[in-house]
């Protein structure tokens, strides 16, 4: 095992950081003004040239491979310190953001300031936390203090394909002890996440004329039936036991019929779940179905189709209980004392950070990060200083990763 670096140096580091708090605003605020919608790949691009700039002036060996998905690389920036290269710590954080809505009254892509609160689309999911774990990492080369172990800064632009920046990187051999993902968490260490599956509802129907309802079979009112049954369903776990656990259900998407005179034959519906530890997205889809076959008859001769989207088949976005008494909890709750001097709160993320990636690889992560686990609203944004605090947390806990294992 690494050893754990000295009070002393994180005190250096900490300092260093402070100095320096202007120019790590800003280099957030310029993130924030690179509008990395999800699926641009010019502005993905200029996302992670970004990222990897300050890295690459502190002297850290910097990569911008392949990410899985053509047109966008991933950032993969190492620092190399003691001990072997697979005891690695890994910083992981996401580029890409949802676009805006219209309901935004500020500049989404301004990175305005006001009242101590930084604003911009994506800046809580997560711009934020990508931000702050760059220059945790290029604070600590700057300062030039001894590392326990080599950091890795894993940064991609297709988390919202089922973290397949993250797989890729795996895929391509990266290797480590441990995992930082930092995704926004109100700076609370997380015990846990809620998994995904993205279900579509593929309805049908028969086509008339509206004159000769009759003859027609209305799928978008089958559809409707089969929402109000789906929202309404209770939640089983594997061995169809309902669940105590709060529904997280959304019917996200909608679309059917050709023309404003026709019965229509088929209407399509993509529901969102976000599902506990206690469910699997199998157990989604067997509720799913049963709620369909309440809502609607006629399945002979009018099927409607249940499945998972296509990102969720190829890369299951599973739920995570961190297994209690990990260690790594008591690291991250006590580099955050280190750096504000309180106590960590803890907590589940509702939505899904790629963090059970990492266990699933066999490398131990937690999440923890600055922002609302809201994730999207209009006028996002994070206070600076709990930026400022996701920054001076991840470089202690790059210092002290370990000091707790047995």
């Amino acid at each position: 095992m690494a050893t754990v670096a000295t009070d002393d140096h994180a005190a250096r580091v900490l300092g260093l950081i402070d100095r320096h708090a202007p120019e790590l605003v800003a280099f957030l605020r310029d993130l924030l003004r690179i509008p990395s919608v999800w699926g641009d790949g010019p502005a993905l691009t200029a996302a992670a040239e970004h990222l990897a700039a300050p890295l690459a002036d502190a002297g850290l060996a910097v990569e911008l491979p392949g990410s899985g998905t053509d047109g966008m690389p991933n950032v993969l920036a190492r620092a190399s310190g003691a001990g072997d290269p697979g005891d690695a710590l890994i910083f992981n954080g996401h580029m890409e953001v949802y676009p805006p809505s219209r309901s935004w009254r500020r500049d989404p892509f301004g990175g305005e300031i006001d009242g101590g609160r930084i604003y911009g689309v994506g800046v809580a999911d997560m711009k934020a936390g990508t931000a702050a774990m760059t220059m945790a990492t290029a604070m600590l080369a700057r300062a030039g203090i001894p590392l326990p172990r080599d950091i890795v800064v894993l940064a991609v632009p297709n988390h919202f394909e089922g973290g397949e920046g993250t797989r890729q990187a795996l895929r391509d051999g990266l290797r480590g002890a441990y995992a930082i993902n930092c995704e926004p968490s109100g700076l609370r260490v997380l015990t846990g996440q809620r998994g995904i599956a993205y279900v579509t509802v593929t309805v049908r129907g028969r086509a008339a004329h509206t004159t000769a309802l009759d003859i027609g079979v209305n799928a978008v009112a089958r559809a409707a039936d089969i929402v109000r049954e789906v929202l309404a369903m209770p939640i089983t776990g594997p061995d169809g036991e309902v669940l105590d656990d709060v529904k997280i259900c959304n019917a996200a998407q909608i679309s059917g019929g050709v023309a404003h005179n026709l019965v229509p034959e088929r209407c399509e519906i993509t529901f969102d779940f976000r599902f506990p530890a206690a469910q699997t997205q199998d157990d989604v889809l067997r509720d799913v179905r049963a709620a369909v076959e309440r809502a609607v008859d006629r399945l002979a001769e009018f099927p409607v189709d249940v499945e998972l989207e296509a990102t969720c088949l190829k890369n299951p976005r599973s739920s995570l209980r961190v297994p209690p008494g990990e260690p790594l909890l008591a690291d991250i709750a006590a580099a955050h004392r280190r750096s504000t001097g309180e106590a960590a709160a803890h907590d589940v993320h509702p939505a899904w950070p790629d963090t059970p990636i990492f266990w699933e690889s066999g490398i131990r992560a937690v999440t923890y990060g600055p922002g609302s686990m809201d994730c999207y609203w209009d006028d996002e944004w994070v206070a600076v200083q709990d930026y400022l605090t996701a920054v001076r947390t991840y470089a202690v806990a790059a210092l002290t990763l370990g000091g707790t294992d047995a």
